[in-house]
């Protein structure tokens, strides 16, 4: 705090950094819930016949209105996953700081790479696409993980200093 009893820049870095990993973490754990739910989809939940052969958006629709619940919840979260993603990049864009950018922006792409496969998987079945969710998982999991390790607070540093 300033003499004036406003917040320094290094204490509003400090706090970015806190925010980013707080929404690193909901989306670590968020992952891991997915994750879970996809394995129960994959062996337990008989998609429906009728999403044979269906767009990808089409083929999404249709899971969240008509699919199993476990189906249903699994896609929800997974867009609700893009989400989170998308506010991991902001954070971190905010804090300026390149190596947190580069991993949050891989998350997301891998975010978005295992709901498009999902949607393929629910229109067609197909293990590749099953396959494509799971290892995209894997690699947003370690992002999220590696920037836990990476943003770390440090009071006292200035801006520019967190820029590194």
């Amino acid at each position: 705090m300033t003499a004036a009893g406003k917040p320094t820049i290094a204490a509003n870095v400090a706090g970015r950094v806190r925010g980013l990993r707080a929404n690193s973490l909901a989306a670590l754990v968020m992952l891991l819930v997915e994750y879970g739910l996809g394995m129960w989809t994959n062996l337990y939940a008989k998609l429906p016949a009728a999403d044979q052969g269906k767009g990808t958006f089409v083929a999404f629709g249709d899971a969240v209105a008509h699919g199993p619940v476990g189906l249903a919840l699994h896609a929800l979260l997974g867009t609700l996953l893009i989400v989170t993603a998308a506010s991991v990049v902001v954070r971190a864009a905010l804090i300026r700081h390149a190596p947190l950018i580069v991993v949050g922006c891989v998350a997301l792409l891998a975010i978005l790479a295992a709901w498009l496969s999902g949607a393929k998987f629910v229109g067609d079945a197909a293990n590749g696409a099953s396959f494509g969710m799971a290892l995209a998982t894997g690699v947003a999991i370690v992002g999220y993980a590696a920037i836990l390790f990476i943003a770390v607070p440090t009071p006292g540093r200035s801006a520019t200093a967190s820029r590194t």
